[in-house]
């Protein structure tokens, strides 16, 4: 308040000394009054919670804001006043084609780059899900901490600040899988001190967290420690087809979104003998999608929407596990599928048919181990198919994943790798490794299947 104050008493005292003694009254009358509230909020507030400031959005600063103002409906948002249902994708690349296939959203994990993924979201009428990153509980930080939880919050406090008024803004996401087992009462009171905060300071777009599947413990920690939270966002992949009736269950009843879906996990499938997981074929990925788009996620009571994971190419568990693009920039039938629940239209030309790679040994054999393998793919549109084929070392564990660049491929293994039949030697070095299949149709689109093997 006294900021707003004196900004007003300097234009005016340079018109009048006359008009400085009235508002200068008025500011010592404003001044004690503001102290006076100051001090009886001081007075009131909680010393077991971190210490911030708690103004309330009625008292900030006037500002003009360009911001479209978001509200829950009962099915889905409104936004700027008309209805807006989420049919998104996490990622912030290739955003042209996004649009292009009947995409409205996007989600972000952080603010890391925000303005410039807002603008040009904004320039295709594309809304944002701006993360806001959060500290999981470890070693340097804890949600019993006091202090650490006052500092975390005035960052956040600093990223809201930026971007709230920017019109592509569609919601705030606090958190992604930072809640651990949902056990800790800690970590949900700060929570909830953060979306309170977050509202006070952007009132005009809603609050969520991202958890990683909801379980009855996640519930119970949302509903008897986050009032303040707006809706709840749900990552889950084998899981999304039955989602509807999980709700149920556990008795969750307030607004959701599902944050991430698409295929199943790596930790939900069925392993080989070596024990590393076995990858769905990309049609059989799509199929799947397909499937739980018509069973878990039409417009219902409580229901806002969605973001398939992910929108671009990641290295996690494989090459080619999460990623709606291959490597090299191709579209999977997975998009397809989203472009026809998203759009109502069937796209033009498709993504190519595969089937599961055949001839793979199953058991472990020795290095340079000689056998082929095989796959059966085809086009819909009968565009004529290349296919390429590569050995890459079985790489799982967080620490391999990345989006920067695929892991190279092992020499020497593929002795006919653009044929529908690959003659293979296995690798000199002991290992479990993956005979990877790409099959392009030239427009754009490629089908992935792959078999780990072990070498021993």
């Amino acid at each position: 308040m006294a900021i707003i104050c004196e900004h007003l008493i300097k234009p005016i005292f340079m018109h009048s000394r006359i008009y400085f003694t009235i508002f200068g009254s008025l500011l010592l009358l404003s001044l004690s009054h503001c102290t006076k509230k100051q001090s009886s909020a001081a007075t009131s507030s909680s010393s077991t919670e971190p210490s911030h400031a708690t103004i309330s959005a009625n008292t900030l600063p006037t500002r003009p804001s360009t911001a479209v103002p978001v509200k829950i409906a009962s099915r889905g948002f409104t936004r700027g006043g008309k209805p807006y249902l989420v049919n998104g994708v996490g990622g912030d690349k290739n955003l042209e084609t996004l649009a292009a296939r009947g995409g409205n959203s996007i989600r972000t994990w952080s603010t890391n780059g925000l303005n410039a993924i807002m603008d040009e979201a904004q320039k295709l009428n594309i809304t944002v899900s701006a993360g806001i990153w959060l500290e999981n509980e470890c070693s340097w930080f804890s949600y019993k901490n006091p202090q650490q939880c006052a500092k975390q919050l005035e960052r956040v406090e600093k990223e809201v600040e930026l971007y709230r008024d920017h019109p592509a803004l569609l919601a705030w996401g606090i958190g992604n899988e930072s809640e651990g087992k949902g056990e800790d009462a800690a970590y949900w009171q700060q929570l909830d001190r953060l979306a309170k905060r977050v509202r006070e300071l952007d009132p005009h777009h809603p609050t969520f967290t991202a958890v990683a599947g909801l379980s009855q413990a996640k519930v119970n920690g949302l509903n008897q420690h986050t009032p303040h939270l707006d809706f709840v966002g749900v990552n889950t992949y084998g899981g999304a087809f039955r989602l509807r009736e999980h709700l149920q269950n556990v008795g969750w009843k307030r607004p959701w979104l599902l944050t991430e879906w698409g295929p199943r996990g790596f930790w939900e499938c069925k392993k080989a003998a070596s024990g590393t997981p076995l990858e769905q074929t990309s049609s059989e990925k799509a199929s799947m999608m397909r499937d739980t788009f018509q069973k878990s996620l039409m417009p219902s009571e409580g229901y806002l929407g969605n973001y398939a994971f992910v929108w671009g190419w990641k290295f996690e568990s494989t090459a080619t596990w999460f990623g709606l693009y291959t490597h090299e920039g191709e579209t999977v039938a997975s998009v397809d599928v989203l472009e026809e629940m998203w759009t109502g239209r069937k796209p033009k030309n498709t993504a190519p048919e595969i089937r599961p790679i055949t001839g793979v040994p199953l058991a472990a054999m020795p290095p340079e181990t000689e056998f082929q393998a095989s796959v059966e793919a085809n086009d819909p549109e009968n565009d004529p198919l290349v296919y390429h084929w590569a050995v890459l070392r079985d790489l799982q564990g967080h620490h391999n994943n990345t989006n920067k660049k695929i892991p190279d491929a092992i020499a020497d293994t593929i002795a006919s790798p653009t044929t529908p039949i690959a003659s293979v030697k296995a690798p000199k070095k002991p290992g479990i490794y993956r005979l990877y299949v790409w099959v392009k149709d030239g427009k754009g689109h490629a089908a992935t299947a792959n078999m780990p093997f072990e070498v021993k």
